[in-house]
């Protein structure tokens, strides 16, 4: 091989690569495509989006006083971490009727105006009922563990 010829290549090769190069990074007036925003991922586990409207943790409703506007719909999330042993993992939040969703039961005259259905660890629910709620102060509590409760105010 010639000095000549590889001096050719050489510049073969330097022109292949500044080519490639220019090829990569586009013509001078293009635009940058613009980066995508990732829409926020649901739970990996339940695959709900979060978060509630109203949760519990440690067997207590966060908030304990929720204040909506009359028509207002909102959702109940169960991420009560508490270890259970014995007890029972799901949570819910409804109306509390004096003897019969909370102490002393008797005797139950009607159904809760509003409630979320049992809710197990990790998801979220509706809270069917409120949007039909008069304004107004409402006491709930949960199906199971009547020792939570909070207050509910419809303006």
């Amino acid at each position: 091989m010639t000095n000549g010829t590889i001096k050719r290549r050489a510049g073969i090769v330097v022109a292949v690569i500044g080519l490639a190069a220019l090829g990569l990074a586009g013509p001078a007036g293009a635009e940058k495509a613009a980066p995508t925003k990732a829409a926020q991922p649901a739970d990996d586990i339940t695959g709900q989006d979060h978060p509630a409207d109203v949760m519990v943790e440690a067997w207590q409703y966060i908030p304990p006083t929720v204040h909506i506007k009359k028509g207002s719909k909102i959702k109940f999330g169960n991420y009560d971490m508490y270890p259970y042993g014995a007890g029972i993992a799901a949570h819910s939040m409804e109306e509390a009727i004096p003897g019969c969703t909370s102490p002393p039961y008797k005797k139950c005259d009607r159904y809760p105006k509003f409630t979320s259905a049992l809710t197990d660890h990790g998801y979220v629910h509706n809270v069917e009922g409120v949007d039909k709620l008069p304004p107004g102060t409402y006491n709930f509590t949960c199906q199971i563990h009547s020792q939570m409760r909070g207050t509910l105010i419809v303006e």
